[in-house]
Order: structure tokens, then sequence, then C-alpha cells
């Protein structure tokens, strides 16, 4: 991926978890709350993958956010 390119992918993904944050939706990663802007600079800056879970509330609505890195070699 090019630079342009993961520059895009970086702000698509901010712009979608403010919206997320904005509205109520609580955001982790690896079970530690953090701001949009972290969560990206971690998802995306750390080298690792990372897998997004979206967790109901009682109602069935979106309550959270939960990115848990995932360990390559479980595969």
């Amino acid at each position: 991926m090019n630079n342009s390119s993961v520059l895009s992918s970086k702000l698509n993904l901010l712009s979608t978890l403010s919206f997320y944050a904005n509205n109520g939706i609580r955001l982790f990663v690896q079970d530690e709350p953090l701001s949009p802007e972290q969560t990206v600079q971690t998802v995306m800056e750390s080298g690792k993958s990372y897998m997004a879970d979206y967790i109901d509330d009682d109602r069935g609505l979106l309550s959270e956010i939960r990115f848990d890195r995932v360990d390559d070699t479980s595969y």
C-alpha cells in the first residue's frame, strides 16, 4: 500500500470511529478504553493484526467496538 492510500485508510477509520464515539459507542483496544485517535494509531501503526468485535447492549443496540490483537501463529 502506498503512503496516500495508507493515509486515506487511517482517515476513513478515524472518521468512522469518531462517528461511533460521538454517538456513545465505546472503543477498546486489548480491553483498554481509547479515543478514536488512539485506536487508529494503535491498530494501524503497531504492525500487529487486530480484529474488531461489535458488542450489543441488552436492547440489541451497538454499545462497544473492541479491537483484539490476533496471533498470526494460531492459524
